[in-house]
């Protein structure tokens, strides 16, 4: 069994390099034990808008700042991280629920983040382009846009901090970053890294409090120019309305209901492999989780026997214990919306094939907010499982015997974030794939995302994109300066 680590951060807002007490505090919840592991202070409005002027006055400096500086202090807080990711680990664990695994795999992705835009910092070039008029040139120049709102989910908490900031601070924007209120221990834990990093202070600010009221500050004030948000579609087109009068750059990354096609020459051992990882992975809290797995007809029967075998070795249980391999939900209102979808599916004719309850032996997780691995057969496209984004362990089967109705199928929704294509046949697989509507697919890959590559959304899954040499660009205006030819004198 793992323990805790202790502390080595306040658990209050973050600004100009001081924690500073709130008025208000909030409880941090295990959830695999219900136990409570720290209160946390709320930035109240007026402790949000000092932050955003902290960062305003740090951004003259940092933006100034060399891109070669910029870059190195972004790498060693990578190093810094990845010599510490034992600690890390344990405390995103005890906090977000996941298994101290993929805890560790978030901290590593974290820190790529970080490694890549340190180097991606020294890459923003401008150019010259020709003037229509002989005598004169355009220099045309990347400049850091301002400060940055950064709001994250908890199912990610660092990494998807890690992407934003990176980004951010690469770019010569100093940042406000607004953590989810259910898991800010581990934003408020790199503070003082990136202090020892050499960031210097002002130029990240740590905000938790409630969305409500960090979220309307954020989309208001003048000093702020470039809100990013990772989040529902909901938040997303909220964010989008109150960000409006003040003309805001927006990058969102939102909900998602992504189809994973399995076609009938695919592997089904590999197949049952990956797509329970990918399922397990957060618990099935992830906005790029296989939401709608089609089968074809002939391939469903065998998919069923290895997908069940499979769910019923998993181990469930609290992440700190050795050999868990899946967690609880965020809360016990995520067991009853995942719940409320099942039940529902099974009303309208769906078979549970498999469920795994291993947890219920366990009397420390009795407070916990647990839900079964389920297997749903049976599932048709106007089901709530199928047509909603589901959020946790659960694994609807829809038959297809066409793959062109496959693939109709799975573009007949609103969203467009992520997808998945197995099967042998890489031309027809690679076909498919470019048939789907959505902003990254995996091919015989459950888990393409990385930070060499850009991520982002199509339709309601958001805007902009994350990651890769376009990861930057969100954070940066171009200018253009109009200027005379330099002319030797004789």
């Amino acid at each position: 069994m793992k323990t805790l680590p202790d502390f080595w951060f306040e658990p209050h807002p973050w600004i100009d390099g001081r924690w500073h007490p709130g008025t208000e505090t909030f409880a941090v919840v295990n959830p695999a034990t219900g136990m409570e592991i720290s209160k946390v202070s709320r930035a109240d409005a007026s402790l949000v808008r000092c932050a955003i002027e902290g960062a305003a006055k740090a951004q003259l400096s940092w933006r100034e700042t060399s891109a070669v500086e910029r870059g190195q202090i972004l790498k060693r807080a990578a190093a810094l991280l990845l010599e510490r990711k034992d600690a890390f680990a344990r405390l995103l664990t005890a906090e977000q629920g996941k298994p101290y695994a993929q805890s560790v795999g978030e901290i590593e992705y974290a820190a790529s983040f970080f490694q890549w835009f340190g180097e991606e910092a020294r890459r923003v070039y401008g150019r010259i382009a020709a003037h229509p008029e002989a005598g004169r040139e355009f220099y045309i120049e990347h400049r850091a846009a301002g400060v940055a709102g950064l709001i994250t989910p908890w199912n990610f908490p660092l990494a998807q901090g890690a992407k934003k900031i990176a980004a951010a601070l690469a770019a010569g924007c100093s940042a406000v970053w607004k953590p989810a209120e259910l898991t800010p221990l581990i934003a408020l834990a790199i503070a003082p890294l990136l202090l020892e990093a050499g960031l210097p202070a002002g130029v990240l600010q740590i905000v938790p409090g409630r969305g409500s009221v960090v979220g309307a500050v954020l989309a208001e004030h003048p000093a702020l120019r470039v809100l990013s948000l990772t989040g529902s579609t909901a938040t997303g087109s909220a964010l989008m309305a109150a960000a409006a009068p003040g003309i805001k750059r927006l990058s969102l990354e939102l909900g998602g209901n992504a189809p994973f096609i399995v076609l009938p020459d695919a592997d089904l051992g590999m197949v049952a492999e990956q797509l329970a990882c990918l399922k397990l992975l957060v618990s099935g809290q992830v906005c790029v989780t296989a939401n709608r797995i089609f089968v074809h007809a002939d391939c469903e029967k065998e998919l069923v026997e290895k997908l069940t075998a499979k769910l019923q070795a998993v181990r469930m249980g609290n992440g700190l214990q050795e050999g868990v391999d899946a967690g609880p939900l965020i809360h016990r209102q995520a067991c009853n919306e995942v719940g409320s979808l099942v039940d529902q599916a099974v009303a309208e004719g769906a078979k549970i094939a498999c469920q795994n309850r291993s947890y219920e032996g366990d009397a420390g997780l009795k407070a916990g907010s647990f839900f079964p691995p389920t297997l749903l057969t049976g599932v048709q496209d106007g089901m709530s499982v199928a047509s909603q984004e589901i959020f946790g362990p659960v694994i609807p089967l829809l038959s297809y015997t066409k793959v062109s109705d496959a693939l109709r199928r799975a573009n007949e929704t609103p969203f467009g974030l992520a997808a998945y294509v197995y099967g042998r046949d890489l031309s027809q697989c690679r076909a498919v794939a470019g048939g789907i509507d959505a902003g990254i697919v995996g091919v015989n890959e459950w888990r393409p995302l990385k930070a060499e590559i850009p991520f982002g959304g199509i339709k309601q899954s958001g805007i902009g994109a994350e990651g890769g040499e376009e990861g930057i660009r969100e954070f940066l205006d171009t200018k253009v300066i109009s200027m005379p030819k330099p002319i030797l004198e004789s």
